[in-house]
């Protein structure tokens, strides 16, 4: 995990958030979501943070998809 993290925060500093912003949310990857939303049930509190995270991203950060996601995360 070191490696992404570090990655991560060398990406923001050099791009800032909207330009740096990967992974399922940004590419829109409704099934994807659908599937971490799936197993994160057997974790409620982590669920909740993913939620929230992932609705920040869609409010504020350029994604594809936009609609169907917030609409999956509202379900």
């Amino acid at each position: 995990m070191l490696p992404i993290l570090r990655q991560t925060v060398n990406n923001y500093a050099a791009l800032g958030a909207s330009q740096s912003f990967s992974g399922p949310i940004a590419r829109g990857d409704v099934e994807t979501v659908r599937t971490h939303l799936k197993v994160l049930r057997a974790i409620p509190a982590a669920r909740e943070v993913y939620i929230a995270l992932a609705q920040s991203a869609l409010r504020d950060l350029p994604t594809k998809n936009r609609q169907a996601l917030q609409k999956m995360l509202k379900d």
